[in-house]
């Protein structure tokens, strides 16, 4: 198994990208960001267009019920994104999953659409293509809601004690991956709701090259975050945990 480390906190250069390293997908699963979702698209495209010689746009839009979807056909008319649509709700999981399927392109940068990182940290992660499989934005000075930092602190300490993983922030939604590798764990990914956090375990145990970098990490701007309500919470960890069990227990069956 490959251990994570962490990078200095730099951003040496913003590209071009060395065309030998391929080409990349930029993948946004969207659901429900009809006020952000133009911002984000935006100012990805601005920053990566031209200093990546191998690019493409995936938009993986997962049953929206707001105004996402009028918003993205618009701008599937301006930008050079290709748009994938869902009349219900898939799941994460199946959105990038969707998403994966259509990518052309060695490696994909799946981003969350809600703007917490900015796209030109993206350049922050790129260089280490060259070493790594998985290159995980692990949030520097995290700007959300007290207790959702709380709750992840605790849950990334369950899986480095139950799992033996050594990662700070394994449910990042900032990363950089090979989309081989993609498109061999993510069909498996089953007792976590996390998908990301599966998704890198079990890159973990099969041994692929795993690095954390340090990434900035922004409040949202607008719209808001899911709220997990206290008369929920109590089931919510529990169905978390017994996932991780069951993932260990199918880990250690295999190994």
């Amino acid at each position: 198994m490959i251990r994570a480390k962490n990078v200095p906190y730099e951003l040496s250069s913003r590209g071009p990208s060395d065309p030998s390293l391929g080409g990349i997908s930029l993948v946004f699963p969207v659901h429900n960001e009809s006020f952000i979702i133009e911002q984000t698209l935006r100012n990805y495209i601005a920053e990566l267009e031209n200093r990546i010689p191998d690019f493409e746009v995936i938009v993986s839009e997962d049953g929206s019920t707001d105004d996402t979807k009028s918003v993205l056909e618009r701008l599937s008319r301006e930008l050079p994104i290709k748009l994938y649509m869902s009349d219900e709700r898939k799941g994460y999981q199946q959105a990038v999953i969707d998403a994966i399927s259509h990518a052309t392109k060695p490696w994909l940068f799946i981003v969350d659409s809600d703007y917490q990182f900015a796209a030109i940290d993206f350049w922050r992660l790129e260089p280490l293509r060259r070493e790594y499989d998985i290159i995980l934005g692990m949030k520097l000075n995290r700007k959300d809601p007290l207790y959702r930092i709380i709750l992840s602190k605790g849950y990334n300490f369950l899986l480095r004690l139950f799992l033996r993983v050594p990662y700070k922030d394994i449910d990042t939604g900032f990363r950089l991956i090979k989309r081989e590798i993609a498109n061999d764990i993510a069909p498996i990914v089953k007792h976590m709701s996390f998908f990301t956090a599966e998704f890198v375990i079990r890159a973990h145990y099969k041994g692929y090259k795993i690095i954390e970098v340090p990434v900035p990490h922004y409040a949202r701007k607008i719209g808001s975050t899911t709220i997990f309500y206290i008369s929920k919470l109590f089931m919510i960890c529990l169905h978390q945990f017994i996932g991780i069990l069951r993932l260990r227990n199918e880990l250690k069956t295999k190994n």
